[in-house]
């Protein structure tokens, strides 16, 4: 919990009023100025983060969002906000990394909506990525998405057949077939995995 001391309130209310006025130059010298007084408040530090992303400063809006994350492992906003950021410095590593670990700490929460979220980006940033595929086709199939389920689970397949995973890749294909008997993508697959052809890229 913040600390109730009353200049770092102070700090930190005069900073939300700044926000509200959109006017992120001050807003970042209040929050500032709440982490001199107080140091290490997850909520200054994502309140800080913010603007000075609204600020352009990427860099230092890294910074304290990955103070953030370190401070509050279970929270998935700054581990979100890691990857937005990172992506747009072009550091796609860290990025899909960020999204990945966000994903799964929304998931923890029952927060599916927002764990798609993440890890479809990782799939934007990195298309052959198994495990975030792997995540969305179970998530899609708990929430009754069968289309997408399919696409993610054919998505898979066609990773593990190209690792040299043929056994993994068929199973996967008959999990799609088993959500969607009539699916011609996944019955193009069953086809192609018979003749030993090469199922397509996701």
């Amino acid at each position: 919990m913040p600390p109730n001391d009353e200049a770092y309130q102070q700090a930190l209310n005069d900073g939300h009023s700044a926000a509200w006025d959109l006017d992120w130059t001050k807003a970042a010298a209040c929050y500032r100025r709440a982490l001199q007084l107080s140091p290490d408040q997850p909520n200054a530090l994502n309140s800080l983060g913010l603007a000075l992303y609204q600020l352009g400063e990427f860099q230092e809006a890294l910074k304290a969002y990955k103070h953030v994350a370190r401070l509050s492992p279970d929270n998935p906003v700054p581990l979100e906000k890691i990857a937005q950021i990172s992506e747009r410095l072009g550091d796609l590593n860290v990025a899909v990394e960020a999204a990945m670990r966000a994903g799964e700490t929304f998931l923890k929460q029952r927060d599916l909506d927002k764990a798609i979220e993440n890890w479809s980006r990782v799939t934007a940033l990195r298309r052959e990525h198994p495990l975030a595929h792997s995540r969305l086709a179970m998530a899609y199939e708990h929430l009754g998405q069968k289309q997408q389920a399919v696409k993610e689970y054919l998505a898979v397949a066609s990773i593990l057949q190209r690792a040299g995973n043929a056994a993994k890749a068929q199973e996967l294909v008959s999990k799609a077939l088993g959500l969607m008997p009539q699916n011609p993508e996944a019955l193009q697959a069953e086809s192609l995995l018979k003749t030993g052809q090469l199922l397509p890229q996701p």
